[in-house]
C-alpha cells in the first residue's frame, strides 16, 4: 500500500550576532541552509522580504544541502508568488533583470522609475509599463551581485505590506548593510555548487589573440582584421587559432564567450583601448 511519508527536520535559529556578512558565510554545503535563514531574518527586521537568484541567466533555484528550494522553504515564498519567476518569457522583459545586467550598485525600482546612488544612463530606456506584471512585484530594493564568468545574480527585497511602493526609507536604511551580506552569501553558494566541468580554465592569451578576437567581437570577417591590423590574413588566423586552443574551444564563436567570460574582452573597440600593436 502506498503511503506518503512527510519528514520533519528542525532547525534552529542561528543567534544573531554583528557580524552579518560573516554569519552568512557558506564554506560548503551543509552551511547554505543556516546562512540562509540567517539572511531571511536579517531582511524581517527592516520589514522586508527577500529572495535570491544566483543566475539571472537561468533563473534555477537556489537549494541547500538537501535539494530543498531557498526562496520557498527558507525565505516563505508560495508557489503562486514565484510562478512569474518560472516564466522564462515573462521574465526576460522584467524591468528588473534587465536593470540587473547594466547596474551593479543596490537600487530600488517600482512603476515610476528607478533609483540609485548614482546615475546610470542605461537604465533610462528600460520601460516600466505595465510594472507590477512584468516585474512580479510592485516595488522592490534589488541587490545585483556580478560574480566571475560573466555571471549575475541578484536578491529581490520587497515590503511585508503588500502595498507598500515607497521603498525609499528602507533602501536608505539598509541597501547598504544587506548587500554586503548578499555578496558573501551569493558568493559563497556558487563557490560550493558551481559545476566546474563548464567553466574555462586559467588561460593567459597574448596580446595580439586579445586584439584579434577583439575584433571577431565586434563582427569582422580575418580578411578585414588584417587590413585593421596591418598584417596577412594568415597571421589572423593563426592568432585566432591559438587562442581557440588556450581557450579550450572549437570555433570562433566559443572562443570569444571564454574570453569574455575571463575578461579579456569589454564593450570598447581595441582602437579604443590604447596604441596599435605592430603587424605580426
Amino acid at each position: 500500500m502506498a503511503t506518503n511519508v512527510l519528514e520533519l527536520r528542525r532547525f534552529d535559529p542561528p543567534a544573531a550576532s554583528d557580524d552579518l556578512p560573516g554569519d552568512v558565510t557558506i564554506g560548503e554545503n551543509p552551511d547554505i541552509r543556516r546562512a540562509a535563514l540567517v539572511l531571511a531574518r536579517a531582511a524581517s527586521r527592516h520589514g522586508l522580504r527577500i529572495m535570491v537568484w544566483h543566475d539571472l541567466a537561468t533563473l534555477a533555484p537556489m537549494t541547500d544541502a538537501q535539494g530543498d528550494p531557498l526562496n520557498a522553504g527558507v525565505f516563505g515564498w508560495q508557489e503562486h508568488d514565484l510562478a512569474a519567476w518560472h516564466d522564462r518569457d515573462r521574465m526576460l522583459a522584467s524591468p528588473v533583470l534587465r536593470a540587473c545586467r547594466v547596474e551593479s550598485e543596490p537600487f530600488w525600482i517600482n512603476r515610476h522609475g528607478i533609483r540609485t546612488r548614482w546615475p546610470n544612463r542605461l537604465l533610462d530606456p528600460i520601460e516600466r509599463d505595465d510594472f507590477e506584471q512584468r516585474a512580479a512585484v510592485r516595488a522592490a530594493i534589488i541587490l545585483p551581485v556580478h560574480l566571475p564568468f560573466a555571471q549575475v545574480a541578484a536578491a529581490v527585497l520587497t515590503s511585508t505590506d503588500p502595498a507598500q511602493e515607497d521603498l525609499s526609507e528602507e533602501f536608505a536604511r539598509c541597501a547598504g548593510t544587506l548587500a554586503e551580506a548578499v555578496q558573501r552569501f551569493v558568493r559563497g553558494y556558487v563557490m560550493v555548487t558551481r559545476d566546474e566541468r563548464y567553466l574555462p580554465g586559467d588561460t593567459l592569451l597574448s596580446s595580439r589573440e586579445i586584439e584579434c578576437l577583439s575584433w571577431v567581437a565586434h563582427g569582422k570577417t580575418d580578411f578585414e582584421i588584417s587590413i585593421i591590423l596591418g598584417c596577412s590574413h594568415a597571421g589572423v588566423r593563426y592568432h585566432i587559432t591559438r587562442a581557440c586552443a588556450k581557450l579550450g574551444v572549437v570555433n570562433r564563436a566559443q572562443s570569444v564567450f571564454r574570453a569574455s567570460q575571463l575578461g579579456y574582452l569589454g564593450p570598447a573597440t581595441p582602437a579604443a583601448c590604447g596604441p596599435q600593436l605592430r603587424p605580426a
